[in-house]
């Protein structure tokens, strides 16, 4: 697939340190539909850009790569007209074929500095479940460390070993790249995650399951964006 450069959109997500480093911040929504397979990812996706959210994860795990392909090109318009960065799940290849502006990797896809090689230029994040871990992957070269889950969480369908908001202080405060927060996060617990030191809060049933997703998201968005008392 022909490579290309990442979009306008993913710069107006994020700000860059002295460093260069892409910060990824605020309300961050995974357009996926696990816990309400009736709804669509891309409807997901635009309600939460409705909503407020300006950071946007398409992931599905079981939908055949064409008709995730097709997917992705929706979202990449969706994200655009809203300023929003779009976060592809696993693909490399189809964040590159549909100028998303980054790519989400776990612990068995491709390495990230595979990914820097392949993709240049696009802001790479990448699951971690420890300290030790989170520690690696900032040396190996990611923009972002997603860390979890924070509480308990059956979204992904097997047991999450629970870090908890103690463990969140401390990988906010031993890496320098921005620390998305994931795993049962809601409007109840927002606020201790933002404490804490997370750069981002990410939601899947907290926002997907939600009656109007856009007015979930809004709600999010204003605890985040309170002043702290």
């Amino acid at each position: 697939m022909p490579q290309s450069a990442p979009s306008i959109s993913a710069k107006m997500s994020c700000e860059k340190t002295e460093k260069n480093a892409p910060i990824i911040k605020g309300i961050y929504v995974l357009a996926d539909n696990t816990p309400a397979p009736e709804k669509k990812q891309t409807d997901i996706a635009q309600a939460a850009l409705k909503g407020g959210a300006r950071i946007i994860q398409f992931r599905a795990k079981d939908m055949a790569k064409p008709e995730f392909l097709n997917a992705a090109r929706e979202m990449v318009r969706l994200c655009k007209d809203h300023d929003a960065l779009l976060i592809i799940n696993d693909y490399l290849d189809i964040a590159l074929e549909v100028g998303a502006g980054a790519v989400h990797l776990g612990a068995d896809d491709l390495s990230i500095a595979e990914a820097k090689k392949r993709g240049p230029g696009l802001i790479i994040g990448r699951s971690t479940h420890s300290l030790e871990e989170a520690i690696e992957v900032e040396k190996q070269g990611a923009d972002y460390i997603a860390f979890g889950a924070i509480f308990p969480t059956s979204t992904k369908g097997r047991p999450t070993p629970i870090q908890g908001l103690e463990k969140l202080k401390e990988v906010c405060a031993k890496v320098q790249k921005p620390v998305v927060a994931i795993g049962g996060i809601n409007c109840s617990n927002l606020a201790s995650v933002k404490k804490a030191g997370a750069s981002a809060a990410a939601f899947i049933s907290e926002v997907v399951c939600a009656e109007k997703i856009d007015e979930r998201v809004k709600e999010l968005v204003g605890i985040w964006e309170k002043r702290d008392t």
